[in-house]
This record gives structure tokens, C-alpha cells and sequence, in this order.
């Protein structure tokens, strides 16, 4: 048995043994990911003896408890990381040279347990402490409760972040944006710490978005903001330079909500439906049309959706892909928590390789990105006719690494061979 305190004290022991190394040189942010994912977390999985399920009111004893890396921006990059570590350039390299691909900007608190997380994301997982902010107050727990046929997910609250702290953040991107430009993407990850304003996403965005970055967003949390942020991105400049493009990634219960309609999350939204919640959604954020392209929709255990919003408030034209979902029900027991973030990595991951697809194929020398030539090729044999069409062939890629990442217990890790089998055995996207 794997103790979750020993965890964290072994790998504060380890870090206060030998000095932490500086962070490595970061390339140019040009050619990097950057997740922001300000509320990190520890994640602890309590595990329930074989064939038990939690019963409220009942004392539970572990079988089982392991500890890791939590978070949503910190699911994100982990797993980005699983696809990094499938590069043959990676592993050719010191990892120094090559971490900076993926780069996470966080708020990691202080304590045994951030230093337990920030030591699993720079050594198992290679990634770059460079945008890494330790700020004062005890970074939270999140507990997972996995019984055999379902898991529980136990959220802490966060601690506050200063002002202080959020300036230092600041900081660091201005340092990093001087000197390589503006982001190739940008992944927008989940809620905020106490002591974030409302806003704050969207400063971030305009801190290191440019008109040709690609940008997916995973949160509601200060939505209206950001997206007139991200409109205003992309409107600068003179017209000639071609916008990189924007995407919103929620489930469909999620939109209906924010369009003012009730959806069940545990019923298969309709075509009517997601219509209505397209439609209700841009009428309700004015900047939706002029900030986003596409909206990705999951829909739980049923078909997926990609959305393609119109060029302009005065069109009605809502063109939606619908995506098959893999069937798990004989994988025995899944472990859903961080899916939803693998399918974001995935998502992003793919679209960065087609939307540089003539750079990508050149050889592997000329492509930058975090999806390597051998999973690139089975991308693009998908031949997409359009921008949209790669987005849809994109979230299929995303959706087949969050079902992938059911199958290993630790959140959002997951098997490369097998998101490319559930791929590779998906139909195409159908226009509906």
C-alpha cells in the first residue's frame, strides 16, 4: 500500500536533501503550449476494497490510497506530457531541451504538498517550472473515492492568491513574452483562486495570445471578459494577417445552463437542443461571434459535437459535426476523473499539428508541436476538406484521449496505442 502522506513527505524530504535546479532556458513562446491552470491541487485517490461502492453514513477504510497531481491546467499538461513522452525527438534529447514545449502557468501553494506536486510535474512528467508561481497559502486536496462501480470526487476550497503573488505571475509572462513573442496556443483551464479578479483570465489572454494563436477554452469562470479580451486580439492589425482561432470546449449540460435553459447531464442532448443553446449562448455574450470559432461540445457517454458559430451575429447558420463516442461499458471498472481535461490536451494537441500541417509534414525537424510525425499522419489521412473539418477531426483525436485515460487510474494519464486504436476505430465526423 502506497501511503498519500509518505508521498508528500518523501518528496519534501527529497527536495530539501539537494537544491532545487533553475529552470531550464524556455524556446520562444512562439512555439510553446501554455495551459493556465491557476488552481492546482494534490489529488489523493482513496481506494475502496475490491467490489465495495461508497455508502454515506458508513465507515470506509482504504484498500488502497495513492496520491499524484491535480488540478485542471495541471490535468491539461499531464496529459500533453503523455504525448511528448511518445517523441522520438524527446527521447533523442535531454529533457531540458524539450519541456518547454508545454508550459503551465500556476499558482502552486506552499507546503509539503505543493512541493510533492511541483517535484511529480517537473520529473515524472519533464515539464518546465517557468511560469510556476509558489505562493503562501497551503495548496488544497482534492480526494477521489473509487469504489467498483463509481468514484466520488471530494473538492477542497482553494487558498487565496495576493496581489502580490498575481503580479509576480505577470511578470514572469512579460519576461517570456519580450523575448519570444506571443503563444502558438493557449489552453484556458477551469476555475480560480480566491484573490483572482474576474478578469484575470482575460488579462492573460492579452498577455500572451496574437492574432495567429490557437486558443481553447475549458471554463466559464470569467467568461464574458475573456471573450471580449480574445475579440480584441484578434481584430488588431490591418486585416492581412490570418487569425490563428478560438474554441470553447464544455459539456452540453454546461451550455444549455449558460444559454438559460435546464439540461439532465444524465440525458443524450437533442440536435433541437443544442440549437436552441447555440443560438440563446451568442445571443447572451455579445463578443461569442467575434471571439470563437467553434464550440466543443461532450455530451458524456454519448456523441460529441463540434459547432461551427457563423461570421457574423446577423447569420443563424450553426453547422454541427456530431462524433461518435467509444464504448467502454466492458472496461470493467473507469476511472473518469480529469477525462474531460485528456479530451482537451488531445483536442489541442491535434488541432496545433493540422492547423501547421504543411510545416508538420516537412520532416520532424521543421514542426515544433507536441503531436509527434507517427500519431500526425493518422491525423491527417482524415483528408479534412475545411478548417471546420479538421477542428471535428481534432476533438475525435480529443475525445479518443479522454476515453483512453478512463482506463489508468492516475487523472488524465493515459495510454497513447490506446487513444490511437479508439481513434483509428472511430467513424468519421457527420455533418448534421
Amino acid at each position: 500500500m502506497k501511503g498519500a502522506l509518505s508521498f508528500v513527505l518523501a518528496t519534501a524530504l527529497l527536495a530539501s536533501m539537494s537544491p532545487s535546479s533553475p529552470p531550464a532556458a524556455v524556446r520562444a513562446l512562439s512555439q510553446s503550449v501554455v495551459v493556465v491552470g491557476l488552481n492546482a491541487a494534490l489529488q489523493k485517490r482513496f481506494v475502496l476494497s475490491p467490489g465495495a461502492n461508497l455508502e454515506p453514513g458508513n465507515v470506509h477504510r482504504a484498500h488502497e490510497v495513492e496520491s499524484g497531481v491535480g488540478g485542471k491546467g495541471q490535468d491539461v499538461a499531464v496529459a500533453l506530457s503523455c504525448l511528448l513522452s511518445t517523441d522520438e525527438r524527446r527521447r533523442d534529447a535531454s529533457s531540458d531541451d524539450d519541456d518547454d514545449r508545454v508550459l503551465l502557468a500556476q499558482f502552486l501553494g506552499a507546503g509539503p504538498e505543493g512541493d510533492a506536486v511541483r517535484d511529480a510535474l517537473r520529473t515524472k512528467r519533464d515539464l518546465s517550472d517557468a511560469l510556476t508561481v509558489r505562493n503562501a497559502a497551503p495548496l488544497r486536496t482534492c480526494t477521489t473515492i473509487v469504489g467498483a462501480d463509481e468514484a466520488t470526487e471530494l473538492v477542497e476550497t482553494s487558498g487565496d492568491v495576493t496581489e502580490r503573488e498575481v503580479d509576480e505571475l505577470f511578470g514572469k509572462i512579460e519576461r517570456l513574452t519580450k523575448e519570444g513573442g506571443k503563444v502558438d496556443c493557449l489552453c484556458v483551464m477551469g476555475s480560480m483562486p480566491p484573490g483572482c479578479a474576474e478578469d484575470t483570465y482575460a488579462k492573460l489572454t492579452t498577455s500572451l495570445a496574437g492574432k495567429r494563436s490557437l486558443v481553447l477554452i475549458d471554463s466559464v469562470v470569467g467568461l464574458d471578459p475573456l471573450l471580449g479580451a480574445l475579440a480584441r486580439v484578434y481584430d488588431e492589425g490591418d486585416g492581412s494577417e490570418k487569425r490563428g482561432g478560438a474554441v470553447l470546449k464544455l459539456n452540453a449540460a454546461e451550455l444549455c445552463k449558460l444559454a438559460g435553459a435546464a439540461k439532465s447531464e444524465a440525458a443524450q442532448v437533442t440536435t433541437e437542443e443544442l440549437k436552441r443553446s447555440t443560438e440563446g449562448f451568442v445571443s447572451k455574450y455579445a463578443n461569442a461571434i467575434s471571439a470563437l470559432d467553434y464550440l466543443c461540445v461532450t455530451d458524456g457517454k454519448w456523441p460529441g459535437y463540434v459547432v461551427e458559430l457563423p461570421e457574423s451575429t446577423e447569420s443563424d447558420d450553426f453547422r454541427a459535426w456530431k462524433l461518435p463516442a467509444a464504448d467502454l461499458s466492458d472496461r470493467g471498472t473507469l476511472y473518469p476523473i480529469g477525462a474531460g481535461d485528456t479530451v482537451a490536451a488531445g483536442t489541442l494537441a491535434a488541432w496545433q499539428y493540422l492547423h501547421h500541417q504543411t510545416k508538420a509534414e516537412g520532416g520532424e525537424g521543421s514542426f515544433f508541436g507536441v503531436v509527434p510525425s507517427k500519431i500526425g499522419k493518422s491525423l491527417s489521412d482524415r483528408k479534412a476538406e475545411s478548417p471546420a473539418e479538421s477542428m471535428a477531426t481534432a476533438f475525435a483525436f480529443g475525445l479518443a484521449c479522454g476515453s483512453a485515460s478512463c482506463l489508468q487510474e492516475e487523472n488524465s494519464v493515459f495510454d497513447v496505442d490506446d487513444a490511437m486504436k479508439f481513434f483509428e476505430g472511430m467513424d468519421r465526423p457527420v455533418l448534421e
